[in-house]
């Protein structure tokens, strides 16, 4: 009886073992995602890149039954927040939502803290166009005016901008070598400050992205005079771009876009990039990225990877030619 007992101690201990190896490893191979997601942010809570990021978060918690929970990580420039999860597992579980200073970054560092290849490209979301913004005042309601003006006092104006190295610091000196101009650069910490200025006529001029001041442009205070896009934005049909007043090279978009571990499972990756792409096209996204004052981009991680690599050749011949670093 004692032996029967024995070896029946035995068994139940033998299966129990076997389940605690086995629930761990069906845990990991249970279909994506498991668990909650975290998408990280390089920006402060409230602004414009946190709406986008939470209405994507809530759009992937829908299609996923998982909770994607968005968190914020301003500070140097995106460095903090893409260091961070360029350092995190590679299993799709912490991803990136991040801007354009993800290349300014690699461009204007002599060392930076993290390379292009650290992270897997998912997917553009959205371009950010970067406009010239004016004092409602100034003499000037077109670009040749303020060509012109420039011209005529080299030293009576400045534009604004929300950081050096900044990509709205980058357009301004390009144009300024563009047009044989000398518009003296100010940096601010962030456009609201640069706006304040602006339309308050501390100074003429500022950059900023057209989203910024899709907000702002009813207060009367400033007026835009061209942007650094492609093409004209369907929110400012009748705002010219550069490359259309004869400076092709003036147009640099910054943009947002998601991106994962380098090393994430291709599948994990391919998730991403079909799921992105589907919210990226629905209806109500679209509105709210165009309410944003951005214009809606969606591509195969492939096509984004091309992107980086043109981007990164973009930036990098302006800031040579403007000798513009960070360090």
């Amino acid at each position: 009886m004692q032996k029967h007992f024995t070896r029946a101690r035995r068994a139940v201990l033998a299966a129990a073992l076997t389940l605690g190896a086995v629930l761990p490893a069906a845990a990991q191979n249970a279909p994506f995602p498991n668990k909650p997601i975290r998408i990280v942010i390089p920006t402060a809570p409230g602004g414009n890149m946190d709406a986008l990021a939470r209405l994507y978060a809530a759009k992937l918690t829908e299609a996923w039954g998982q909770q994607v929970i968005v968190e914020p990580k301003p500070g140097a420039n995106t460095i903090l927040a893409t260091s961070y999860v360029a350092k995190s597992p590679a299993d799709g579980y912490t991803a990136l939502f991040t801007i354009s200073g993800f290349i300014q970054n690699l461009v204007l560092q002599s060392n930076p803290q993290y390379k292009m290849s650290d992270l897997a490209p998912v997917s553009l979301v959205a371009s950010f166009p970067i406009a010239l913004a004016a004092n409602a005042a100034l003499p000037a309601n077109d670009l040749a005016a303020v060509i012109r003006l420039a011209k005529q006092d080299p030293e009576k104006y400045t534009f604004g901008s929300y950081g050096v190295g900044s990509g709205a610091h980058l357009i301004g000196e390009g144009l300024n070598k563009a047009a044989g101009i000398r518009i003296k650069h100010a940096a601010y910490k962030g456009e609201a400050a640069s706006f304040t200025d602006v339309a308050s006529g501390e100074i003429a001029l500022a950059y900023g992205s057209v989203g910024f001041y899709a907000n702002q442009i009813t207060s009367g205070k400033v007026k835009l005079i061209a942007v650094a896009s492609p093409n004209r934005l369907k929110t400012f049909p009748d705002l010219p771009t550069f490359a259309e007043l004869g400076y092709p090279d003036i147009n640099l978009p910054g943009w947002g876009a998601m991106f994962l571990p380098a090393g994430t499972p291709a599948p994990i990756v391919e998730k991403y990039v079909q799921e992105i792409r589907r919210i990226t096209a629905l209806p109500d996204v679209q509105a709210k990225i165009y309410q944003l004052g951005y214009e809606p981009v969606a591509n195969t991680n492939t096509e984004f990877a091309q992107f980086l690599q043109e981007d990164l050749k973009r930036w990098t011949r302006i800031a040579r030619e403007n000798d513009i670093r960070l360090d």
